[in-house]
């Protein structure tokens, strides 16, 4: 019993090592697996006695069986390729939305999450609620709270409640969010107007729009972009799409500025799939 605390403390000590100078540690593993090499080999071999492999021999005589077998051995085969086929779709389609992801999400030192959008709980009657998504097998350990989750270079929410079997995505109009940064920028910005137009702050108030202010002598137009500037936000965020202008209002109390309404072009519960730009490095 006294060798045992030696022995704990000189393997702590050798698996503090470098991976390089453990290369020995390879060769005894092989020779601990040497007594049970011979017990895995008999249970091979005792699988194979148990479950041949099919033989010429074990065909059906009979031509209509033969005919039947063929056939079940067609569908059977042919439903492997759909789901192939389907496979191949899903991972074309995940793809091409890495593909549009802006510039800053591609220097994310941590690589984006795709994420089905697996709904399992949602208030139809409120579209700024919470929306509760599957979790998927080993994205736990990828993200955190606080994650954004983006269509292309659309801001659709952030991460929030890491559970066992399910995360929850704040959409961007959750009032939770509070006041954001933003820019509004030209949709079009080769008609010559400036880069960007106004600078404002954004907030929600629970409904399915972010609303904004700004003075009126700014050439903000409906379909304008409005862009993450938040510095307390992820530094990936910034340039990040929440809304377009949908409307402007004068402001009877204060004639010289508008009120804005800002409208997300992409909704977590519109779309099959959201990327999210995780902070957390985890593994599969």
């Amino acid at each position: 019993m006294k060798a045992l605390p030696v022995v704990v403390s000189l393997t702590i000590a050798v698996s503090l090592f470098p991976a390089s100078w453990l290369g020995w540690t390879k060769d005894i593993s092989d020779l601990v697996r040497v007594p049970v090499t011979p017990l895995s080999h008999v249970g091979v071999l005792l699988t194979g006695w148990m479950r041949p492999a099919a033989q010429l021999s074990d065909l059906p005589t009979d031509q209509d069986e033969r005919n039947t077998l063929a056939i079940a051995e067609r569908e059977h085969y042919r439903q492997l390729y759909h789901a192939q086929l389907l496979r191949s779709t899903e991972l074309a389609d995940i793809l091409r939305e890495l593909q549009q992801l802006p510039e800053s999400a591609l220097r994310n030192p941590l690589p984006p999450v795709s994420v089905p959008v697996d709904i399992t709980g949602i208030n139809p009657h409120n579209p700024s609620s919470p929306v509760e998504l599957k979790l998927a097998r080993g994205v736990s350990e990828r993200i955190a709270d606080g994650d954004l989750a983006i269509v292309g270079r659309d801001v659709v929410g952030r991460v929030t409640d890491i559970g066992l079997t399910r995360i929850s995505l704040l959409p961007t109009t959750h009032s939770s969010h509070g006041h954001v940064r933003a820019s509004i920028v030209p949709a079009h910005p080769q008609t010559g107007r400036p880069r960007i137009l106004a600078t404002v702050l954004a907030f929600a108030d629970g409904g399915p729009h972010l609303y904004a202010e700004c003075a009126s002598s700014l050439d903000v137009q409906v379909g304008d972009l409005v862009v993450i500037d938040d510095s307390s936000w992820s530094e990936h965020a910034k340039g990040l799409i929440v809304g377009k202008v949908t409307a402007i209002k004068p402001i009877d109390e204060a004639p010289l500025r508008n009120a804005l309404e800002i409208t997300p072009r992409r909704k977590p519960r519109d779309v099959a799939r959201v990327i999210i730009l995780g902070t957390t490095e985890g593994h599969e």
